[in-house]
């Protein structure tokens, strides 16, 4: 009886275990919803401040179809739309749809669209706690992102999901198939830069990409083919800009233009970037305002001071002139840009207290971060055909080439005046790293001696970015400098 007992057991035992292998990526999906919705709750923002406002009110244009001069991107807006029409219907329901939304977005993209595209991509273990784990720290380290109507996050998963169908597209036994999902790639990487123009450098990454990497082995004239399919999706995509822009502009063009006093909004960013390490907003509930904090640069200032450019007109050239004449001043300042960066010491966006504060949540950031980091430097470079260097060669090469295009949005704004918000895909990669990459395999496979100076490296790493982030926050301003 007991041994029948024990035998019953043991198979429903089996039987739950493959129920769950088996529906892994929904039971993930709706768990990671529940972290969203519940880090849109801690923030609960009772209205949306900022960027996060103006999107609001864009997405209520969108669905008059009015287009605004001040509207940049359609794209977002659009995505917003749904939920928009649901508020101006019951009002009373306030940002639920929108919460609702976004929280299923979210979570679709981060536990069942991204560990496909790093496993792919770089390879890992994906399990139904693994894929949790990046959904978790996002929601942990940046709950505002979910919570607001900002564009860091929509971007990010747009061009996640794009990456996806394209590696997608190449396993499917039809040519329709392969065809139609390289098509919505494109739609959505027009759209990842339609919604936050610094992946424009993604987008155009990505059609060099589809040939020599995503369909490797096929015929040329296929590679053709499929290329122009990804360039028809995007020009689909970029029709209602062009519109936009012959409206306002009286072009056709595709991109998205904004403007500062008569300057690039980029080449404006870059100047502001050289005196300001880190930029925060700011809110005050009591008097309803929103304003920003300005943490300086001294050698940024010692630049300003010695080239007296404060009043000049920014422009591409005018920084690269600049850059080669201080090459050693630029690369300090930058250091502290990256480092600036993965320090997630504020949980909003719009900040209530000093961050100074928060020094332990600094602490867990930068961490974590380098620790990814670290995780994904080794599994770049790791092995899969021990005696075969060729191969290796060429599967590290395809590794660090994918990995660069989805990081080229965090180094093109590294020069710029930064938020912790910026370096979004850098703190996603290395949450993949540690939620995928890392294994006691792992750790019991590297040789001692390089754990242990790895380790050391690591503890290092971590002390002098804090001191330098410490030091960073230490006199904020509240005018540009």
């Amino acid at each position: 009886m007991n041994a029948s007992a024990f035998s019953l057991s043991q198979t429903l035992e089996s039987k739950k275990s493959q129920l769950i292998k088996n529906h892994e990526n929904l039971l993930a999906f709706f768990i990671a919803t529940f972290f969203m919705l519940f880090a849109q709750f801690q923030i609960n923002p009772p209205l949306f401040l900022g960027d996060a406002y103006n999107y609001w009110l864009l997405s209520g244009d969108i669905l008059d179809l009015s287009f605004p001069e001040s509207i940049r991107g359609y794209f977002y807006p659009l995505m917003l739309a749904p939920s928009r029409a649901i508020f101006n219907v019951l009002p009373n329901s306030g940002y639920i749809a929108t919460h609702i939304s976004q929280a299923l977005f979210f979570s679709f993209s981060l536990t069942i669209a991204l560990p496909y595209v790093f496993s792919n991509i770089v390879g890992g273990n994906v399990t139904l706690t693994r894929r949790l784990v990046v959904p978790f720290l996002v929601a942990f380290f940046f709950p505002a992102l979910i919570a607001y109507t900002l564009s860091d996050l929509p971007a990010l998963c747009l061009i996640i999901i794009s990456t996806a169908l394209i590696i997608l597209a190449k396993k499917q036994d039809t040519p329709i198939r392969s065809l139609t999902y390289v098509l919505l790639a494109g739609v959505l990487a027009y759209g990842a830069y339609n919604t936050r123009t610094i992946y424009l450098f993604t987008f155009i990454a990505l059609v060099p990409i589809i040939p020599t990497l995503a369909f490797t082995g096929k015929s040329n004239r296929w590679k053709a083919i499929i290329t122009a399919s990804f360039i028809f999706g995007s020009t689909l995509a970029a029709t209602p800009q062009s519109l936009i822009n012959l409206q306002h502009l009286n072009s056709l063009t595709p991109l998205v233009i904004a403007n500062v006093k008569g300057s690039s909004l980029f080449a404006s960013q870059l100047k502001w970037g050289i005196t300001i390490q880190k930029v925060e907003g700011v809110h005050n509930p009591e008097a309803g305002a929103t304003f920003a904090i300005y943490y300086a640069d001294p050698i940024g200032l010692q630049l300003a001071e010695t080239y007296k450019y404060k009043e000049t007109t920014p422009t591409l050239g005018w920084y690269v002139n600049l850059l080669f004449s201080e090459p050693v001043s630029f690369l300090k300042i930058y250091t502290k840009h990256f480092i600036n960066g993965i320090d997630v010491r504020d949980p909003d966006v719009y900040t209530k207290g000093l961050s100074k504060e928060n020094n332990l949540r600094s602490i867990a950031s930068i961490s974590i971060v380098l620790l990814g980091l670290v995780c994904l430097a080794f599994l770049t470079t790791k092995k899969s055909q021990p005696r075969n260097h060729t191969a290796y060669i060429s599967q590290t090469g395809s590794r660090l080439i994918w990995l660069t295009a989805i990081l080229l949005p965090v180094f093109a704004i590294i020069p710029s005046a930064i938020e912790t918000r910026f370096f979004l895909p850098v703190h996603v990669l290395a949450y993949c790293a540690i939620a995928f990459g890392l294994s006691k395999e792992c750790i019991k496979s590297t040789p001692a001696t390089v754990l242990i100076l790895t380790g050391v490296l690591y503890a290092a790493a971590v002390s002098a970015c804090y001191i330098t982030v410490t030091d960073s926050i230490s006199k904020p301003v509240l005018e540009m400098p």
